[in-house]
């Protein structure tokens, strides 16, 4: 009794960290799905208005202009070229609002495994990582907005790829403890090692793009040259080939 109730108190202390520790994720998660559904109502709102625009300015310019025709008065004309003026003007606008904001893969913090559970740290050091990335972003958009682009890309692309290593660990661990001493537990286990030390090169991946981060903001001249590139486009090409090694 004693030691269920100390795992207890163990799993609420667990769930507070993980909570804790994903509050920064979650928030920008948040901020991007908000950001993103903002971006589309504009869109929408402009698109439909320029459609209105076009199709009422082409009724009022005909039923103007055919009013005009039969009944001889000049302020029918006007009414008639302002409504033609209206649709040609929309038309142009409408061709040029290009397509809808392409929204960028957004992607909420990986679950955190449970107490005793191969590849735990690895999953904690990951949810750190991609946290400082977010913290990081702000200050380095300030000083370079090209590289917090860079920042936030990566993550959005590599993300994806190792939020599902995570995923994989807890089914690994969920059919270990369900099957104590039997051979599909002892398989369980070693293949939750082989996908920890995937997520452990993802978050190697993850070290390296923080540091050419902090190198960028260490630079006693803002406008220095600090290249994110190389190391977002590892990261990038790691999550790229885990996913399509998924798919074989």
């Amino acid at each position: 009794m004693v030691e269920a109730g100390i795992s207890r108190g163990l799993s609420v202390i667990d769930a507070f960290t993980a909570a804790t520790g994903n509050r920064t994720l979650e928030r920008a998660h948040k901020k991007e799905l908000a950001t993103a559904k903002v971006a589309g109502m504009k869109y929408q709102a402009r698109l439909q208005s320029l459609r209105f625009g076009a199709f009422a300015g082409g009724g009022v310019a005909v039923s103007s202009g055919a009013l005009a025709v039969a009944s001889a008065a000049p302020g029918l004309w006007i009414l008639s070229a302002g409504g033609a003026l209206l649709s040609l003007v929309s038309i142009r606008r409408w061709r040029r609002i290009g397509a809808r904001p392409v929204v960028r893969n957004l992607v909420p913090p990986a679950a955190p495994l449970p107490r005793g559970a191969i590849g735990r740290e690895s999953v904690k050091r990951y949810t750190t990582v991609r946290t400082q990335v977010v913290n990081m972003n702000s200050s380095i958009s300030v000083v370079h907005p090209d590289a917090g682009a860079e920042l936030v890309n990566a993550d959005s692309e590599a993300a994806g790829a190792l939020n599902a290593l995570c995923e994989r660990l807890l089914v690994l661990h969920q059919l270990a403890a369900s099957l104590p001493g039997t051979a599909a537990a002892n398989s369980a286990t070693n293949a939750a090692g082989v996908v920890a030390s995937r997520l452990d090169i993802g978050c190697d991946s993850y070290d390296n793009l923080l540091a050419a981060a902090a190198e960028l903001l260490a630079s006693p001249d803002i406008n220095a040259v600090v290249n994110l590139q190389p190391a977002a486009d590892s990261l990038i090409a790691y999550s790229h080939g885990l996913m399509r090694a998924s798919d074989l």
